[in-house]
């Protein structure tokens, strides 16, 4: 949050390449894998995302997240989205924080086919950083205010701090802000 006021954001993570989207610049955007018919506002390449996936909605204020139960599907904060009653879409209301993982089967793991992605209402500039942590069994993050140490961190572990943000992803971590990682430990 920025000056009170929210930043709906999504940040999308495919492939080591990291994008972020301003949700509030448009109310619904399609997530999907394009196609010389389909042009998804949030393109995801890998063929494990269906070329029309889902879309986020924003309905009187508040962002949902629409899964069109495709074949691969998604995964919300761990628990895969399954079909509404009689195969119908039903809305997932989404708050701060909450992670998708898009196209990796029931029990989502973050690998090079699927698309990992963090619904914010930080304001988030497009100036994220990378740094290897490959071999690393703990990580030190510090934003110069705060110390956080993570032991055994799994892909996709987010270390948000007052003053920045880490996403570990196993071989590299992304830093915002004032975020560091700290090799000393």
């Amino acid at each position: 949050m920025m000056n009170g006021k929210a930043f709906n954001n999504l940040i999308v993570i495919e492939n080591g390449k990291l994008n972020t989207y301003l949700l509030d610049n448009k109310n619904v955007w399609e997530v999907g894998r394009p196609t010389k018919d389909t042009k998804p506002d949030i393109p995801c390449h890998s063929g494990t995302v269906s070329r029309r996936h889902g879309r986020f909605e924003n309905m009187d204020g508040i962002w949902f997240y629409l899964d069109n139960n495709g074949k691969n599907g998604t995964v919300y904060n761990d628990r895969h989205i399954d079909a509404g009653r009689n195969g119908r879409i039903k809305p997932i209301m989404l708050s701060d924080g909450d992670v998708l993982i898009f196209g990796g089967g029931e029990h989502a793991a973050i690998n090079s086919r699927t698309i990992w992605s963090m619904f914010s209402t930080r304001y988030y500039s497009s100036n994220w950083s990378v740094v290897e942590t490959a071999d690393k069994g703990i990580i030190v993050i510090s934003d110069g205010n705060n110390v956080t140490r993570c032991e055994n961190p799994v892909k996709g572990t987010v270390i948000e701090q007052e003053q920045g943000i880490a996403i570990y992803m196993g071989n590299i971590t992304y830093l915002l802000g004032e975020a560091r990682l700290i090799n000393d430990i």
